[in-house]
């Protein structure tokens, strides 16, 4: 299993904590800030602050870490949550870096703090125990995920590895389909008639291989209605400003 690395926050020491093979699956929870972070602010505000929490000093819980990552950006910033007051946090900044500036709207990141990682996975994986998804490298701001088809660990969202790999198979439905990773098959012909937006996802685009002629409807947040063709790659790029999906054919 990956050994995981906390965060670093100046005053805080490094800690190796070992995944065992039966240890939960853990899912990240990801909101935006809500208004603009200067390099030198200590309170942000997010959209929403659910599962974002303070530290408890009578139980031990170490509070939340965020990783705050700007759309179109490789890297992003660990923020380590203190107080919370409604939708504004106050946090300490930057582990291991320099603090930086960040926008409205930008991808915020929740878990505890040995829910993130400070280097890139490698090998195979198992999903059943995969200790929390996507893995987020605060290091370079890369996330990867445990393909269920390879059994490998492969580039998620925002990851500018060259590596390739397909992530678990989704089938077409009559409603929104959640994409599986930045490359996946869809199987099936019902009307795909949006896309959810997945953990981790902070703009950009994803790639469906088409096991059969699917096709998606001119709704929600889909631009244009559109046919996969069986056999053939079709990619869906997010406009963040419009927020919609636009097919490649």
């Amino acid at each position: 299993m990956t050994t995981l690395k906390n965060v670093s926050f100046g005053f805080l020491a490094i800690a190796l904590v070992c995944v065992p093979a039966f240890a939960q699956t853990h899912t990240l929870t990801q909101t935006s800030t809500s208004a603009a972070v200067a390099a030198n602010d200590t309170v942000i505000s997010v959209s929403s602050a659910t599962n974002i929490l303070a530290p408890n000093t009578l139980s031990g819980e170490p509070g939340s870490l965020l990783f705050v990552q700007d759309a179109g950006n490789a890297s992003g910033e660990s923020m380590r949550v203190f107080s919370i007051s409604g939708t504004r946090i106050t946090v300490a900044r930057n582990s291991g870096g320099k603090a930086t500036a960040h926008a409205s709207g930008a991808m915020v990141l929740v878990g505890e703090p040995n829910w993130f990682y400070g280097s890139d996975p490698s090998g195979s994986c198992v999903t059943a125990s995969t200790f929390v998804t996507p893995y987020v490298n605060t290091e370079n701001g890369r996330q990867w995920l445990c393909s269920t088809v390879t059994l490998t660990w492969v580039p998620g969202f925002q990851n500018t590895s060259t590596a390739a790999g397909v992530t678990t198979l989704v089938a077409s439905a009559a409603g929104a389909i959640l994409p599986s990773g930045p490359l996946f098959h869809v199987n099936g012909t019902a009307a795909i008639t949006d896309f959810t937006i997945p953990v981790g996802f902070n703009g950009g685009s994803f790639c469906i291989i088409a096991d059969a002629a699917y096709t998606t409807t001119a709704t929600n947040k889909i631009a244009f209605a559109s046919t996969g063709v069986a056999g053939k790659v079709q990619c869906w790029a997010y406009d963040t400003a419009a927020a919609k999906f636009y097919a490649s054919y």
